[in-house]
């Protein structure tokens, strides 16, 4: 009889973070108020792809414990992906999220390198919708959205609607990027992105901004303020 040996290795590497590494790292923890750690790893079996992953650990965090950590892993995967350069985004295959809440639960998610090199470009759309917001340039969003999904301009109602915000709660003092999901336009993918406008007196307003998934579409699609 002829014996078939399936090898497994699992190796947890010892290597420093890069500086990109740790400037990804810094800024999840400073995103969340959290202790941050990582590792890096390799996994393989005969027959299949080796899988290099790099490890990311947060916990003592009071706003991920308050969040779906279905909304947050992936933003906090693209947050440090985002600061490794071009050889770097190459050391993975995917990058791996572990949150120790409160109960010290762990709740874990894994996102493939070639995920984020996707979103990456998406980033864009949230960022200006953003800063447009804070700096009152409703025009600048007007130009960046997705005719496609947004067939009229929005200068008007944002203007009002932000003015509304404004005389209840103050200035807006920044923006905080939480989350990220993907939802369903019958059969097309969009990203998400999740945040939060910070106001003068301490309010915090949820908002959303909706990008469409294929290369070249990074402009936006959606939005909404709560």
């Amino acid at each position: 009889m002829k014996t078939i040996y399936i090898i497994l290795a699992s190796l947890l590497l010892i290597s420093c973070a890069s500086e990109n590494e740790k400037k990804g790292l810094d800024e999840v923890a400073a995103l969340y108020n959290a202790t941050a750690s990582y590792s890096k790893g390799i996994s393989s079996a005969v027959g299949k792809k080796t899988i290099k992953r790099f490890n990311i650990k947060l916990s003592d965090s009071k706003l991920l414990d308050s969040l779906p950590i279905t909304e947050s892993a992936a933003n906090i995967a693209l947050t440090v992906f985002k600061n490794f350069d071009k050889k770097e985004k190459n050391n993975y295959t995917e990058l791996h999220v572990e949150f120790i809440n409160s109960k010290n639960d762990t709740l874990a998610y894994s996102f493939p390198v070639r995920l984020l090199q996707r979103l990456l470009p998406k980033i864009k759309a949230y960022t200006i919708f953003s800063e447009s917001i804070m700096s009152g340039d409703f025009e600048r969003i007007d130009n960046y959205k997705n005719s496609d999904y947004i067939g009229v301009s929005v200068v008007e109602s944002l203007k009002k609607y932000t003015t509304e915000l404004t005389e209840r709660y103050g200035d807006i003092v920044d923006y905080q990027p939480y989350g990220l999901v993907e939802v369903k336009d019958g059969k097309k993918s969009l990203a998400r992105f999740l945040g939060f406008f910070n106001f003068s007196n301490g309010k915090q307003v949820a908002y959303s901004v909706t990008v469409d998934m294929p290369e070249g579409k990074e402009k936006i699609a959606g939005y909404r303020i709560f």
